[in-house]
């Protein structure tokens, strides 16, 4: 099966080369690699067409304008010119573990209906400015702490008891493990069988969840499959203000519909919320 993976992005191009170092030395190595670029100011095309070079794995950029938080849009512009039969989804400031994209494949070819959605170790600060390139490409991770790991593996735990016990859960009722956007894998024929993301989330919070519960409710079950290989969120300041989601109105609406059975977002991969124009670029 092909692998697409789609890492979005905006701005921060040292956390990028950090993300696709990581990606680059995996023990399995992707099909292709799209860039989904929510009208960064920095020249991240410039940067692709340099790396590009260097590794034989395919490259697509696609660009939209900046008009806001739309993560949902911007992983749509990805999914629609991806080939593969198995989506690994990225934000730009996550890194992995060597055999992250392996452990991922091994487990969909294996449970084919599933997603999945692990929790990531979260950096600190002064974690992040510390971690060096070398150590990203080498997998030298030593810089995590005890109390990080043990924080994962408890979310491991609490998510591995809801996979278990969602199958005696009315499909509504299925909400962990969480679908985490930054960093998940879904099979293709699923994304497009829900429509993808929802466009109509603009701004910080909610896409994630929205999509997760219609996944759900189309009879897939979560998986978190990040006990050994996992991965790694560089930090930096939030989008958001002290957590406030702007879209929590929609998100409420659109839960009752979800809740009686349509599972297919209105507006999404095939029925475009906005239509301004997207460059793509095949390097």
């Amino acid at each position: 099966m092909r692998i697409s993976i789609i890492i979005t992005v905006f701005n921060r191009l040292a956390y990028l080369e950090k993300c696709l170092s990581s990606i680059f030395n995996q023990s399995l190595k992707p099909d292709e690699i799209i860039i989904c670029d929510d009208g960064s100011t920095e020249d991240i095309l410039g940067f692709l067409k340099r790396i590009s070079k260097n590794t034989e794995i395919k490259f697509k950029y696609v660009r939209q304008e900046h008009k806001g938080f739309r993560a949902g849009r911007s992983r749509n512009n990805g999914v629609a010119i991806s080939e593969g039969d198995i989506l690994v989804f990225f934000d730009s400031d996550v890194i992995v573990t060597r055999n992250y994209l392996k452990t991922t494949v091994d487990f969909l070819l294996k449970n084919n209906d599933y997603f999945i959605s692990n929790y990531p170790v979260r950096l600190t600060k002064e974690q992040t400015n510390l971690l060096t390139l070398n150590e990203v490409e080498t997998f030298d991770f030593s810089i995590i702490t005890f109390k990080q790991r043990f924080k994962i593996i408890r979310q491991y735990i609490e998510d591995k008891f809801y996979s278990v016990t969602n199958r005696l859960r009315k499909r509504s009722k299925r909400k962990a493990p969480k679908l985490r956007g930054g960093i998940c894998a879904i099979l293709r024929m699923d994304y497009f069988e829900v429509n993808g993301y929802d466009e109509r989330f603009i701004g910080w919070g909610n896409e994630d969840d929205n999509l997760g519960k219609r996944l759900y409710m189309k009879g897939l079950n979560g998986a978190n499959t990040g006990l050994f290989e996992f991965p790694i969120h560089l930090y930096h300041e939030p989008f958001h203000n002290n957590g406030e989601r702007v879209n929590k109105n929609i998100a409420n609406e659109l839960k009752k519909e979800i809740n009686a059975g349509n599972f297919k977002a209105e507006y999404g991969l095939n029925n475009r919320y906005q239509h301004d124009d997207v460059e793509v670029v095949y390097l």
